[in-house]
């Protein structure tokens, strides 16, 4: 008897130590190196882009709030500024348009209008709303990993689950997903380093501008397109 009470101690040790000593599957992130190569991109830049939030402060505020009620991670008010750098009327050569690069059939499924009459891409709250329930829809299907949701934003949940469960994994570093999705995701990261965010919440707020639909926008450029190609290529 007491040979058999040893054995099942030392079996239920060794479950313990197992338990105990197995690593925690790793989230999904790019590479220290790719989102470094990103950032020494965008850093002499650094001060261009900062000028680019601040001219866009009430609607920067709005996405924040809204993100905020959504329980999304705040980094996600990034996005529009690697999808048309705040350029509203920013259009693509997939027909992705809007602040957001919303496709037509996206755009549709979350409540848009998408028609020759009236394209709800381009209005910066109506089409913040619709990507905002779609960022909302990827981060629960990818069980919060944020680097998950912006690699579906940029290629389509689509192909990032069956990239997935053809690897078997999640370690967003090896799975076979196009290489502009890489960048994209590399990029938010290098991105996510210049700023801060909870500057971003500090900036003078003016209400009254989220009841029209013609916010405040800048002329100028984010940045030098002939020396250094858009965040993300249109």
């Amino acid at each position: 008897m007491l040979n058999v009470f040893l054995k099942r101690c030392t079996l239920i040790l060794a479950l313990g130590v197992c338990l105990i000593s197995t690593p925690k599957p790793l989230l999904a992130k790019p590479l220290p190196e790719d989102v470094s190569k990103e950032h020494s991109i965008l850093a002499p830049y650094q001060q261009q882009i900062e000028a680019r939030f601040n001219a866009y402060s009430p609607l920067v505020s709005h996405i924040l709030k809204q993100l905020k009620a959504l329980g999304l991670p705040e980094q996600f008010v990034l996005i529009p500024m690697l999808e048309s750098s705040f350029n509203a009327n920013a259009i693509s050569h997939a027909n992705a348009a809007g602040l957001w690069q919303l496709i037509p059939a996206t755009a549709e499924r979350f409540g848009l209008n998408v028609t020759e009459g009236k394209d709800e891409r381009f209005d910066e709250f109506a089409s913040t709303e619709a990507a905002l329930k779609y960022l909302a829809f990827l981060y629960r299907k990818f069980e919060g990993n944020q680097t998950l949701t912006l690699a579906a934003y940029n290629a389509g949940e689509g192909r990032v689950q069956r990239a997935i469960q053809r690897q078997k994994h999640t370690h967003f570093s090896s799975l076979s997903l196009p290489t502009e999705t890489k960048t994209y995701v590399a990029r938010f990261y290098a991105l996510a380093s210049l700023l801060d965010i909870d500057a971003l919440h500090q900036h003078h707020f003016q209400p009254f501008s989220l009841f029209t639909n013609t916010p405040s926008k800048t002329t100028q450029p984010l940045v030098d397109f002939s020396s250094l190609p858009p965040l993300i290529s249109l």
